[in-house]
Parts: structure tokens; sequence; C-alpha cells
């Protein structure tokens, strides 16, 4: 049943994207591209990039075919009601594992910057019961809190990187193309999955109004997201170097504690940084959340999503409650990347083109 609030323009869609993409994976991001092959990270995450970009048009290209259609629904006109509905339980299942991984790291972090001494229980049930209001409010209020955050984070991301490149050494970045051809391809998974949350256009763009500017928005949005993950690998790795950057756990966390504002009040800074990058990874925690809810109503046979919100809590907890440590965490979210990603954010749009291209050559309809 649509409500008032399921409608959205194709800029809150970018918005959406933008600060859900921007989620754990920026901590970490200078420190695993390094390990992996050094001072040529950001060729890496060029090609990462460049990959997102494409899959990007492709999900584009796909939901235009279908433009009064859910994913359960494209599916079911594709490959069949009964299939339909296991891709979308499967993709219902992959974002509550993203939700799990999600909600257990950025719980850690809180715990290890701001609350010592709280329980990581608590914190993530807190964090869990606060998304899922605003998953169970629908769409557009999403949107309209991606859009006060969404300029919080870059006037941040700004804010913070500019004192810091008079310190940067570009040396670090020397010599170019030193690493191996192999291992550059080896690495190239990495700077794809920094890009994980582009797969919502999938679920989202049933809601968009205008969904000629799908395309461009996504496109816009990728470029975004690369511009301020290239600045943070830089500043990261032209102050700390290849060497503490790879010791480093948070090197994106730990570059904002070299900041020395002039005239600042906050004399902790980085907890001001973990505040608006909570807000992030909040909303990626809530759009992964209404998504899943939204495909197991449509699997179901449901028209109000609401209802499958808070079913789903308990479940998202349970998981995020198995890895022992945050490094067991980070390692579960390597298999999820290795193995689920692929599938739905890479197969899942190409098998689903490429069948719609080949059912409308057979002279088969494919849209509504």
């Amino acid at each position: 049943m649509e409500r008032n609030n399921d409608q959205i323009s194709s800029v809150q869609l970018g918005m959406i994207l933008s600060v859900t993409i921007i989620g754990v994976g920026i901590l970490t991001l200078p420190r695993v591209l390094t390990e992996a092959v050094g001072p040529d990270g950001w060729i890496v995450l060029l090609i990462g990039g460049f990959m997102t970009l494409v899959i990007g048009i492709l999900m584009a290209k796909l939901v235009k075919k279908f433009p009064q259609k859910s994913i359960e629904q494209i599916s079911s006109s594709l490959i069949g009601k009964f299939l339909g509905k296991i891709i979308s339980i499967g993709f219902c299942i992959y974002l509550i594992i993203l939700a799990a991984i999600e909600t257990r790291i950025c719980g850690e972090i809180v715990k290890a910057y701001l609350l010592l001494h709280t329980p990581i229980e608590i914190l993530m049930i807190t964090l869990l019961f606060t998304a899922s209001y605003l998953a169970r409010s629908g769409i557009e209020p999403i949107a309209r809190m991606a859009q006060i955050i969404f300029p919080m984070v870059i006037v941040i991301a700004i804010g913070m990187i500019l004192p810091v490149i008079p310190e940067i050494d570009l040396s670090n970045f020397l010599p170019v193309f030193k690493t191996p051809l192999v291992k550059i391809l080896k690495a190239i998974p990495i700077g794809f999955f920094s890009f994980i949350g582009i797969e919502l256009i999938l679920i989202f763009s049933q809601f968009v109004i205008d969904k000629k500017n799908i395309k461009k928005h996504a496109c816009l949005t990728v470029g975004m997201v690369l511009a301020i993950y290239m600045c943070i690998l830089i500043v990261t790795v032209g102050r700390f170097g290849i060497i503490e950057t790879t010791h480093t756990i948070w090197p994106s966390l730990e570059i904002f504690k070299t900041v020395d504002l002039p005239g600042a009040f906050i004399e902790n800074i980085e907890i001001f940084i973990i505040a608006i990058w909570i807000f992030s990874v909040f909303m990626t925690l809530a759009g992964a959340y209404f998504g899943a809810s939204l495909l197991l109503s449509g699997a179901l046979g449901s028209k109000e999503q609401n209802y499958f919100v808070l079913p789903i809590l308990p479940l998202i907890y349970y998981l995020a409650l198995i890895p022992d440590n945050i490094a067991q965490a980070g390692d579960y979210m390597d298999k999820f990347s290795n193995y689920l990603v692929p599938v739905y954010v890479i197969l899942l749009p190409i098998l689903f083109l490429i069948i719609s291209v080949l059912k409308k050559s057979k002279g088969g309809k494919t849209g509504a």
C-alpha cells in the first residue's frame, strides 16, 4: 500500500547512496589498500570507482526498464515468480548480514572511543532500535535524514582535510607503479567493495519520481564518494607514510588527531569526527534495514513493509553478537564482501539486464 511518504527524488536517492556508501569501510580503507599494494593504492581505488560507476549505470538502465516495479517484481517478470522470491529473500539476507556487521563494528568503535564503560550490547540495541524507527517511517524520512547528514559529512571532510594538506609528503607515493600488475589486479576487489551500498539503487528506485535522472545522480554519487576516498587516502598516506598507515587500525580516524585548528574549542577533535561518522553508519544501517524489510514483505506478498521491521531486529542483533571481537568482525566483513557482494552487486544486475534485453528482442514485454 502506497503511503504519502513513499516518493523521493533522484537527488535524494543520490544523497542516500552517498551517506550509505561512506560507512564503516572509510576508517580502514587507507590501511587495507596500503597493505595490499603499498603506494599504488590510489590506482586500485580509481579502478574500483570506475567499476562501481559502470555497475551503477547498468543498475539505472535496468530499473528504467521497469519504472513501476520493485526488485521482487522485476525478478518475477524476468525469471518467474518462484525464482524471483528466492532472489528477494537472498537479497534480504544479504542486507541483514550487512546491517549486522555494520552494527557490530560501529558498536566496537563507539565503545573504544566514546563510551568505554557501556556494554556493547546496549550500544548495539540502541543503534538498532533507533534505525528501526527510521526504517518503519518510510523512504521519504530516510531521504530527509540523508539530506541533513550529507552536507555535514562533506563540510567536516573538507574542514578536517585542509589543515593536513601542508603536512603531506608526496614522496610517500613514490615510486609510482612500483607494485606488480598481478598484485594490483588481486587488490581490485578492495577498491570495488569500498563502494558497497550502490546496490540500493535496485531497491529504492521504485520510489523515485524522476527515474530518468537516476543514472546521472548515480554517477555523481560514485564520483563524489571516490573524491572523498581519494582525499582521505592521499592525506593519510601522505602524512603517515606507508609503514605507519599499515600498522594503524583506524588510520582515517587517527589522521584527524593530528589536526590543529586555531581557536578550536574541542580538545579531542576525533570525538567530533566519530559523532559525524556514526550518523553515516546509522544511514547505512537504516537503508539496509528498510531494504531488508521491503524485500521480505514483497517476497511474502505483504503490502506493508513496516510490519517486518521489528521482527528482523532480533536477527540482526544475534548475528552482530557472533564475532568474538572487532578483528573477527572485520574477517566476517571480508568474507561477506568476497562471497555475497559479487552476486548481488555485480552478477544480479548484469544478468537481469541481459535477460531483459533478450526478452525484448524476442518481442516479450519487460516493463509495466
